[in-house]
């Protein structure tokens, strides 16, 4: 129980920690194969050299920007709800991985991450 109530404390501090800065917080999916991590996040509109992803320990950060198309020209919006400019999300591995293999794929608006276990 401490040790679900840690990793709870940590996941907090991370989602606070970003909710507080500038930024937008893609929906994201974590979940694990016998011999990977996998994380996948919305990014609809986001172009792939527009997308940076690091891993440094148990913690994995995806940053980047969702261009907005009507910041260069002159709209009239009816109704605002997707979000743009920078993005960033922090996503606290439940286990250590083997960092300097990861995958990353950006396909039709979902960035599929795998993380490879460390042995």
């Amino acid at each position: 129980m401490p040790k679900a109530m840690d990793q709870h404390v940590q996941e907090t501090f991370l989602y606070l920690s970003q909710a507080s800065q500038n930024t937008w917080t893609p929906n994201t999916d974590v979940y694990e194969t016998p011999d990977v991590l996998v994380v996948k996040m919305e990014l609809a509109g986001v172009e792939e050299n527009d997308v940076t992803v690091t891993v440094e320990g148990r913690l994995l950060v995806v940053r980047g920007v969702r261009h907005d198309p009507c910041r260069q020209k002159r709209c009239s919006f009816q109704q605002v709800e997707i979000d743009y400019g920078p993005f960033e999300r922090r996503v606290l591995l439940a286990r250590p991985v083997a960092g300097d293999r990861i995958e990353v794929r950006l396909s039709h608006g979902l960035l599929t991450v795998q993380l490879p276990k460390a042995s």
